[in-house]
């Protein structure tokens, strides 16, 4: 496709052509809602007319959170087992279906959803429907398969195991949330991913990867109607059994815990955390900006303060993880064991003085312009869309608009912000975990008691805060 690029050189004439085309684009032409299917499930669709391709995802309200101990991973591994074949496709032919036309299928597990996806040209809608039902509702988990993908699966978790900030962060969790599903790792342990076998992969699939809970999204170039009429056709075609009422998990127990870790690598990792909100609480917005106020970009607080004003870590980030349920806000950075404890007092620094005084104005209106630029930015990715449309279908039962998304956001007061950081020093102090190359049990205490008082770091008040 031959695409021509106006520079500011342009001529009055081809500047005019080029509104007067622009002009002719009708509003109608773009569209997005959510729909309920003929079985029970639901479709976010999105129509872009520009895209000459699509993104299609299918939902499903299942992960680490809803296991029990004893079944901790199967979700995960059910994601794997699924493209191991179906009863249509063999392993090899269902990526081969969507790659032959350059297209992408893959798939991702989390706490609280797990989600297969494919990336085609506009033209390919009928074959990314076929391809995903079939994947999904359609699978013969033959045992062969099986117990080479435990294999699979078990590397993986050494692949973590060989990540420091991987490896402390499970640890970190287990210390904070306990053994509750969100202490557990997305993963499983090895124990439960040998003891795996058919059955209970089976049982385990026909229970939660039920229609009635699917949420498709799909947004592109498309036509909506179309889009559901295959939607409908494919799932036709498997059966559709009774929807049983799942249990809900409670909300996460948060625990200050300190965890010192030794392991035999060259750089120690940092992980700082505190409770935050659920997703579906307003206060989300405040935490968003909290978190791009610390880690979101070169221009943000830590970033600052401990790489480019003193050069004591390469990456510094932060995060801001909602739950239904809860909340987890984490700092995580990597640096030398001699610069641990002193990257750990300075977080703590900038933490309490947003708790105490809260962002600057001008920092506010910066850091605002910033999640708006970079928001909007995700707006011109198919992918992106098709995300983010799910989750307000999931979370929230209806599409939030961005229009909407950017008003919430300005309402938000330094005084919001300065709340949220507060909430650091609240019930003991954050959370801490650490891991490196600590010599002995002997050091590792010297360090846990380091830390403890380290974190008992106190600000000028917990009340005073710019409105």
């Amino acid at each position: 496709m031959n695409v021509r690029y106006y520079s500011r050189f342009d001529t009055q004439t081809k500047v005019r052509n080029k509104l007067q085309f622009m002009s002719k684009t009708k509003p109608q032409d773009y569209f997005a809602e959510i729909r309920n299917l003929s079985n029970g499930g639901t479709l976010a669709v999105e129509r872009m007319p520009s895209m000459e391709s699509f993104t299609l995802g299918f939902f499903l309200p299942v992960g680490a959170v809803q296991e029990s101990r004893s079944v901790n991973g199967i979700s995960h591994f059910i994601e794997h087992m699924l493209f191991k074949g179906s009863k249509k496709r063999s392993a090899k032919a269902i990526v081969k279906s969507i790659e032959r036309v350059g297209g992408i299928i893959n798939a991702s597990t989390g706490r609280e959803v797990t989600y297969f996806y494919c990336r085609v040209a506009a033209k390919r809608l009928d074959l990314a429907f076929d391809v995903l039902t079939d994947l999904v509702f359609n699978p013969v988990f033959e045992k062969e398969a099986l117990e080479r993908e435990k294999g699979v699966i078990l590397e993986e978790i050494n692949m973590n195991e060989d990540d420091p900030g991987q490896a402390l962060y499970d640890r970190y969790l287990a210390s904070v949330h306990g053994n509750t599903p969100y202490g557990r790792p997305i993963l499983g342990s090895e124990e439960n991913i040998v003891s795996f076998n058919r059955k209970a992969i089976l049982d385990y699939h026909r229970r939660n990867y039920h229609q009635g809970r699917l949420v498709a999204s799909i947004a592109g170039g498309i036509d909506p109607d179309r889009a559901q009429t295959l939607l409908e056709k494919r799932l036709a075609r498997y059966p559709c059994r009774k929807l049983q009422r799942k249990r809900q998990p409670k909300a996460p127990v948060f625990t200050p815990a300190v965890t010192v870790i030794s392991k035999d690598v060259e750089q120690a990792a940092l992980i700082i955390g505190f409770p935050s909100t659920s997703i579906l609480d307003p206060e989300r917005y405040s935490f968003s900006l909290l978190d791009a106020i610390l880690a979101g970009g070169m221009m943000s607080r830590l970033f600052q303060e401990i790489r480019e004003k003193r050069g004591l870590v390469y990456s510094i980030d932060s995060a801001h993880q909602p739950f239904r349920k809860g909340g987890l806000f984490s700092i995580e950075a990597g640096m030398k064991e001699e610069n641990l404890l002193t990257v750990l007092k300075l977080c703590l620094r900038v933490m309490r003085r947003l708790a105490d005084d809260g962002p600057g104005k001008r920092e506010l209106a910066d850091t605002k312009l910033f999640l708006r630029g970079h928001w909007a930015l995700g707006l011109e990715s198919t992918s992106s869309r098709m995300i983010r449309n799910a989750m307000s279908s999931l979370f929230f039962n209806r599409l939030l608009k961005h229009d909407e998304v950017i008003q919430k956001l300005d309402a938000v007061t330094a005084g919001d912000v300065a709340k949220a950081a507060r909430k650091v020093f609240k019930n003991g102090g954050p959370a801490v975990g650490a891991l490196s190359r600590f010599e002995n049990g002997d050091k590792i205490r010297e360090i846990e008691e380091q830390i403890k008082s380290i974190r008992r770091l106190k600000g000028r008040s917990n009340n005073n805060s710019k409105k």
